[in-house]
């Protein structure tokens, strides 16, 4: 399967690069406290998306755990993440 002429596979594993890059590049600077939500969802939820969708493209381009109706679940949950990221992003100053 294909997006653009491009192979799932190899979206999945691009999508897996960007998501280990956000894991070091992340919104620290902004004023939050250590262990609280919304440190935590500025930690970790933008690699989580990229993730969530490098695991919908290998999932769909190699039909495991379900193929294409998994995929589609994996990264609508991932759609759900997003915004909830966007607005922590936002609303902390």
């Amino acid at each position: 399967m294909k997006l653009l002429g491009i192979p799932y596979i190899q979206l999945g594993l691009a999508a897996l690069v960007i998501a280990v890059l956000w894991v070091f590049i992340w919104p620290h600077k902004r004023n939050v406290k250590p262990g609280s939500l919304p440190h935590f969802i500025l930690r970790w939820f933008h690699a989580l998306v990229w993730l969530l969708l490098a695991a919908a493209a290998i999932i769909a381009s190699s039909d495991i755990l379900g193929g294409g109706n998994t995929a589609q679940l994996v990264a609508f949950l991932g759609l759900i993440i997003y915004p909830i990221f966007i607005t922590t992003v936002v609303t902390i100053k």
